[in-house]
């Protein structure tokens, strides 16, 4: 080798290892920078579109804090650590954070209320040498408005894991070294193998980053499909709620199975101005001696369906069936001017569908019904097997008004004939005994005045 081939060659040399001194900190300085930009880039995106998900870029309404809480919540555990959502005043609405973040919450530095427009963030280390990046990003309603009021804020903190601090610094150091020695072999090939490094550096940077966000779409995913299972649970309860109100509503008066429901137990109350009604078949005794049960029950079942039909038309409260005999009651829970005339309405049509009915039936009934109207108290038994009742003297003279009856028409009191004598034709038929009552003034009602 001649002296200029030395020569030569000692510069190639020196400049070789003047540019692989130079390129080498430079080429992992560019390349660790690229990578955290992009791990920057990738979270900021993913977290942008979660909060649109949930819409709480405007935090605005009652349910701001619900909104921002759900952000927050489907955020943490995928690209950070630690979500914070403030309003556009800079008050915080929700902060999540995972079992990592809580861990270096305390040793963070604190600032004031956000009131930054632009999007940025921090690398640092903490006191343990724990490597974080912190993002701020303002939002607007458009996301693509970049002049526009801001209307919220997302700060975000990830520890990044040491694994993936790892693997970028053994990225970042193995394009240094090569950029070292390509700079020591060649000069002209430095540009070919830094652009080869970056791009793999790149490539594995991205593939890591996709595992991260396939991660994220399962936990979206899996917040779907448990979504629409409480979705499910919620309908199937409301549905059975509303069967067990029907059903309660079936038993009780509404008023009643309402104050029930809501308070577990329902006040006794008096009633200064109720008519009761009283029906019993006249012979039903020597009628079901040579009738089947099941067929006694069957007869009672399709009638009484029938009473329970035409009370509820009238607007008159069954109370309950004692055997062969029917009881209702007007003007209870809630009162009405009416319910005198409503209750002898009721009882002029059960004897017409009984009498319609044994036109055409095997079995004939027949029907006495007794009215009388005056004070009660009514209320709720028992704890279980809740039944609605009503007590007081006007119940035993009501029935009184049954007994003394007669078979296909309707008794009343001097009372209840008072309420509806202005309506209703009425024959009186003079004092009559009552047992236990003694002389009680009584008339039947011949039919409905017509207007």
């Amino acid at each position: 080798m001649n002296p200029f081939q030395k020569r030569s060659a000692l510069r190639i040399a020196a400049v070789s290892v003047v540019l692989a001194s130079l390129a080498s900190p430079v080429s992992w300085f560019i390349a660790r920078e690229r990578a955290e930009e992009g791990i920057v880039a990738l979270a900021t995106e993913e977290s942008r579109h979660l909060i649109d998900h949930y819409n709480a870029t405007d935090l605005t309404g009652a349910d701001a804090a619900k909104r921002a809480a759900l952000s927050a919540e489907s955020i943490v555990g995928g690209l950070f650590d630690i979500a914070e959502i403030y309003d556009g005043a800079g008050r915080k609405l929700a902060e999540a954070m995972t079992k990592e973040g809580r861990a270096v919450e305390s040793s963070l530095p604190h600032h004031g209320k956000p009131a930054y427009s632009v999007a940025s963030y921090d690398s640092f280390r903490l006191p343990d040498d724990r490597w974080v990046l912190r993002i701020f990003v303002p939002l607007r309603k458009s996301g693509s408005a970049t002049d526009g009021p801001v209307t919220s804020y997302f700060e975000g903190v990830r520890v990044v894991p040491t694994w993936q601090e790892e693997q970028l610094f053994a990225n970042s150091l193995s394009v240094a070294l090569m950029v070292c020695l390509a700079s020591l072999l060649c000069g002209a090939a430095l540009y070919p193998v830094v652009v080869h490094l970056s791009a793999e550096n790149e490539r594995k940077t991205r593939e890591v980053l996709e595992s991260q966000s396939a991660l994220i779409e399962g936990l979206k995913r899996s917040e779907r499909e448990l979504e629409e299972k409480v979705s499910q649970r919620t309908l199937e309860l409301q549905q059975e709620q509303s069967r067990t109100m029907d059903l309660l509503h079936n038993i009780l008066p509404i008023e009643i199975a309402e104050e029930l429901s809501a308070t577990g137990s329902a006040r006794p109350a008096r009633h200064e101005s109720v008519t009761i009604l009283f029906t019993d078949f006249s012979g039903f005794t020597q009628t079901v001696a040579a009738m089947p049960a099941d067929r006694m029950v069957g007869e009672l079942n399709e009638i009484f369906a029938a009473f329970d039909r035409i009370t509820d038309e009238c607007g008159v409260e069954k109370i309950k069936t004692i055997g062969d005999a029917y009881m209702a009651a007007a003007g209870l829970p809630k009162a009405c001017p009416d319910h005198a005339q409503r209750c002898v309405r009721a009882g002029l049509r059960m004897l017409d569908y009984l009498e319609g009915r044994n036109r055409t039936a095997a079995f004939k009934w027949s029907l006495r019904v007794g009215v009388h109207s005056g004070p009660v108290v009514a209320g709720v038994v028992g704890k279980r097997k809740y039944a609605y009742d009503i007590w007081g003297d006007s119940v035993n003279i009501a029935s009184r008004m049954e007994s003394a009856g007669e078979a296909g028409r309707v008794n009343v009191s001097a009372y209840t004939y008072d309420l509806i004598r202005g309506e209703f034709d009425c024959e009186y038929r003079g004092k009559v005994d009552a047992k236990g009552k003694g002389q009680i003034d009584m008339y039947f009602v011949k039919g409905e005045r017509q207007v």
